[in-house]
């Protein structure tokens, strides 16, 4: 886990500074615990030295992102318009913390963009700044269109069961990835509802039912975790679902939970019309379906 130091009075980053700094606050050579944290995305923004861990940011989840962007983005979007009231006095100021959040937000065209704003005049250039930011936060909080006709393309394909798919795994780890945690959750609560139809009126088998109601619990665990880890980073490549870890604090495994039992469930009534396999492949692929039809519905 990286660290914030919070080195209130620090006149600069430097071994005379930073001597200077301990010499006064930190005489026996230890820090309090009040000077470090675990670092958050926003603190990209503020860090002297923030540039060399940008790349801490690639690896954050979309539920991070979109936070941050809405948080910080908001605080940036008050600053621009603050100096298109105020004067303008500190346009470079407001160009160089735009500049930093996009840089967090990996937003590729910017710095061509930020170029081009800086030969305007300097309300066109706030304008085109606040305009641009505006757009940067539109694109982190919502569904990225290509991915989502990718992951379409390339619905999970298993004829085992959800819990011991990869495949099914990793699609979903892909899916949230591009996705916020209400719209996770818009998700888990139809796919629990799907399978509760298809169970209401296929099968009589018990392990349906019993699916069913441990999706509605994973649901229900889900919407009060109070973390996001497991799909935080791809799974590595000897990675086996069959094997998770049970963990009621962490909202990603809750979901991945209910939505395995959810396809559990469906799978079963489907096996009235169907071999197992293909009731599990099928059981998958209605699941996605719904994700991917939902995610778009709240794009658009």
């Amino acid at each position: 886990m990286l660290v914030a130091l919070d080195l209130e009075g620090l006149t600069g980053v430097n071994p005379e500074a930073l001597d200077a700094w301990r010499r006064r606050h930190a005489p026996t050579g230890e820090l309090g615990r009040d000077h470090y944290r675990p670092m958050a995305l926003a603190d990209l923004m503020e860090a002297v030295n923030g540039e060399l861990f940008l790349a801490t940011a690639r690896t954050a989840s979309a539920d991070a992102l979109a936070a941050f962007a809405l948080d910080r983005g908001g605080a940036l979007l008050a600053e621009i318009r603050a100096e298109l009231a105020g004067g303008a006095a500190h346009v470079s100021l407001v160009t160089a913390r735009a500049r930093r959040f996009a840089d967090v937000l990996g937003i590729a065209y910017a710095p061509a963009l930020l170029d081009e704003l800086a030969k305007l005049h300097v309300v066109e250039h706030l304008m085109g700044l606040e305009h641009a930011v505006v757009q940067w936060i539109r694109t982190t909080t919502e569904p990225p269109t290509g991915e989502l006709t990718a992951l379409a393309k390339q619905l999970p394909s298993d004829r085992v069961s959800a819990g011991i798919s990869k495949a099914w795994f990793f699609w979903w780890w892909r899916l949230a990835r591009s996705c916020t945690r209400p719209d996770l959750k818009t998700i888990v609560d139809r796919a629990v509802e799907l399978a509760q139809t298809e169970c209401r009126y296929g099968t009589k088998l018990v392990v349906a039912g019993d699916a069913c109601a441990e999706a509605i619990q994973m649901a229900a665990r889900f919407a009060l975790a109070p973390e996001g880890r497991m799909w935080a980073e791809p799974p590595h490549g000897d990675f086996d679902p069959g094997k998770l870890v049970r963990d009621d604090t962490d909202a990603h495994y809750a979901a991945y939970m209910a939505l395995s039992h959810a396809a559990h469930a469906i799978a079963a009534a489907l096996r009235a019309d169907m071999d197992p396999g293909e009731a599990n492949r099928h059981a998958m692929q209605m699941l996605a379906e719904l994700a991917i039809e939902l995610l778009r519905q709240a794009r658009a």
